[in-house]
């Protein structure tokens, strides 16, 4: 999203509690506005994004994209904890897209994509009453603090519920179960 607005990443810090920084730097204004109301919100447009290419076919084609955000993310990775975490990753995604079987690269690609739109909303609730980003929107806008989190929550849910419309959950545990041969489906 940085890019997108005309922003430069020089760092990504993530913690073990799931807590993390993206560090930006670059002209203030609107793109640091969209930067960092869009933020809470791109874990749940990049599920959206992997349950379109669901939709359409391009089941494993989600797994190669993915590894290839964990390539790009490891640029601008800081510290031992994030390398590990995303080489870990990454070393794990390249392993099944390359020599896994075609029903271990489906399943795996669903699991991200609900991963992905699930913990958009997660990620939003755990963060409610965390006041930085919101005080610096506020700054930034003039709009009260309290304005964004439901925002943030109202996009997320509505992500959530795209991706369940595109990929239906009862379509998607039918087709795992075919693809499995459990033969329920």
């Amino acid at each position: 999203m940085a890019s997108l607005v005309g922003l430069r990443i020089t760092g990504v810090t993530m913690e073990p509690n799931g807590d993390g920084l993206t560090t930006v730097t670059g002209p203030r204004g609107l793109g640091v506005v969209l930067f960092q109301f869009f933020g809470y919100l791109a874990p749940s447009a990049l599920g959206v994004g992997t349950a379109k290419l669901i939709q359409v076919g391009h089941i494993v084609a989600v797994l190669w994209l993915l590894l290839l955000a964990l390539a790009v993310l490891l640029l601008s990775a800081r510290g031992f904890f994030a390398w590990t975490c995303i080489i870990g990753a990454g070393f794990l995604l390249y392993s099944i897209a390359r020599y896994s079987t075609l029903g271990t690269k489906v399943f795996t690609a669903y699991v991200l994509t609900w991963f992905l739109l699930v913990s958009g909303v997660v990620v939003v609730l755990r963060h409610w009453r965390n006041k930085g980003d919101r005080a610096l929107l506020k700054s930034s806008t003039g709009l009260p603090k309290w304005f964004w989190p439901p925002l943030w929550l109202i996009g997320s849910i509505a992500a959530l519920l795209t991706g369940w419309g595109i990929t239906g959950l009862g379509a998607t545990s039918s087709f795992l179960c075919n693809c499995a041969g459990c033969g329920a489906g």
